[in-house]
């Protein structure tokens, strides 16, 4: 057992970046923490973006056991689909088992933690936070300590790469400050402190820091690069002050939600499908395109930022007809899940419940067998039926099939159907990071672990057992976010990359 566990997040983590960086010095305290514990590969859940793998963190669940597939709710005969939110995760999270069990904690910045949990201790909501609404408990909290909500819109800085990084460390510094406050102020049992840096300017600025993108001999020699660099140098410096603030008795832990990839080439699921004949874009999805990922698209961001919008003008999304679909993309925040139209399960599905798996069969080879014609590779590496790789009670909620690119493949972020990738240059794989330092951790490499076995690692060095199949209960993600709110969430993840 541990006196006490501090978990520090760095969201999109991998070491193919991390690890030419320790070789060459630049990340010392990293490496410290190393040389007296474990290291390996922590292996995401399916489908592998935030959304759904930080709610994989702090439940021990896969998505079909927790409920969340992707930044909109998914529930079987609702035509309309909300911003997921804390109460979209239908699982017990170790920090509401630590308070049930007399524990302290301090929850800060875990992505799809607003509203913030009511726990024994303080939480700071993560993720997309509407401007005004209460974001911390206790609600004062927050506001005491100056935190910062959202930033970090790297599609908002589109070919702008240093005020994008300036814009990260400003924030990153801030929440790390509070962070040593909350941790010298307050007594804890856990502190868990996300910082989200490393997945914001992955995105579009891999090729400085990743020696598998192609373009990165070159990039790599430039003066980006170096302030690139200073982002994860600044990262290490605030994980030396947490660490700082524990002693030989506590169990640390440094993790990712998944890792990143270089990307060189988009897709655009839905225009995919189309090629397939497998789905029909509706009226009015000629204008939508306009407004999806582009330049455009960045020019309306940086609107919506500068006339403070957000909220305010509902933006559309991209229209289908129903009548002439028998797949879709179903996963629409990376493009990583399709599901079948069916009949009786979606409002306006046309397949016959008889046909399901015929259908599916022939939308999987199809989608197996696209063919990029540009480079004549196929896009996608494999695509997995749901019940092969997910398990738990939600599982009627998960996309039919889920997919995975091939090596510089993004399945999102394209207009047309496949296109140079454009301000995008990695995007999620799910080999994430993890070192673990303390009581009963030998030094040396790790084996590879789940993302869903924290959860149950960090409840058992507290010496926290809970019974198994315990449930939480079921939660409506209405009345979480006001119209105007809902928009602006929306809009908020169309800046993140997100919605398109």
């Amino acid at each position: 057992m541990a006196n006490r566990v501090l978990i520090v997040g760095w969201d999109g983590a991998d070491w193919e970046i991390l690890d030419p960086l320790l070789a060459a010095g630049e990340l010392p305290n990293l490496a410290a923490l190393i040389e007296r514990g474990r290291k390996g590969v922590s292996r995401s859940c399916v489908p592998s973006h935030s959304w759904a793998a930080w709610p994989t963190f702090l439940t021990g669940c896969d998505p079909a056991g927790h409920g969340v597939f992707d930044i909109l709710e998914y529930r079987p005969g609702a035509t309309r689909r909300l911003p997921v939110s804390s109460r979209s995760i239908l699982a017990p999270t170790w920090p509401s088992q630590l308070t049930d069990a007399g524990r302290t904690s301090l929850i800060v910045n875990v992505p799809l933690t607003y509203p913030a949990p009511e726990i024994k201790g303080v939480a700071i909501a993560g993720g997309v936070i509407p401007q005004g609404a209460p974001y911390s408990h206790p609600p004062e909290a927050g506001p005491d300590l100056g935190w910062p909500i959202n930033g970090g819109s790297w599609t908002t800085f589109r070919g702008r790469p240093l005020e994008l990084v300036a814009d990260v460390e400003d924030v990153t510094r801030r929440r790390a400050e509070a962070m040593r406050r909350l941790m010298d102020e307050q007594p804890w049992d856990a502190a868990c402190m996300v910082f989200v840096s490393p997945d914001r300017i992955q995105h579009c600025l891999l090729e400085y820091v990743h020696p598998g993108h192609p373009d990165y001999a070159t990039a790599s020699q430039t003066p980006v690069a170096h302030r690139v660099i200073d982002v994860y140098r600044l990262l290490d410096r605030e994980l030396g002050t947490l660490i700082e603030r524990t002693d030989a008795d506590d169990l640390v832990l440094l993790m990712s939600d998944h890792g990143h990839q270089p990307v060189t080439r988009a897709l655009n699921m839905n225009r995919v499908l189309e090629s397939m004949g497998a789905l029909r874009m509706g009226r009015g999805s000629a204008l939508v395109s306009l407004l999806a990922w582009g330049r455009i698209r960045s020019l309306a961001r940086v609107a919506y930022d500068r006339l403070g919008l957000h909220g305010k003008v509902k933006v559309p999304t991209t229209p289908i007809d129903w009548a002439h679909t028998t797949a879709y993309t179903s996963v629409t925040s990376t493009g990583e899940g399709v599901s079948i139209a069916l009949d009786g399960r979606e409002p306006q599905g046309t397949v016959p419940a008889e046909d399901y798996e015929r259908v599916r069969t022939e939308v999987a080879d199809a989608l197996l067998g696209f063919v990029d014609p540009a480079t004549g590779r196929h896009p996608i590496a494999r695509v997995m039926r749901k019940e092969d790789v997910l398990h738990g009670k939600y599982l009627d909620r998960a996309p039919d099939l889920l997919l995975q690119p091939a090596p510089l493949y993004s399945l999102t972020h394209a207009r047309q159907i496949v296109e140079p990738a454009d301000w995008l240059s990695g995007d999620h794989r799910p080999e994430g990071v993890y070192v673990a330092a303390g009581p009963g951790i030998a030094a040396g490499a790790g084996e590879e672990i789940s993302l869903a076995d924290f959860a149950g690692w960090i409840k058992s060095a507290l010496g926290v057992e809970v019974a198994a199949g315990a449930d939480a209960p079921e939660q409506q993600a209405v009345g979480v976010f006001s119209d105007d709110e809902e928009r602006e969430v929306e809009e908020r993840l169309r800046g993140l990359g997100y919605l398109d």
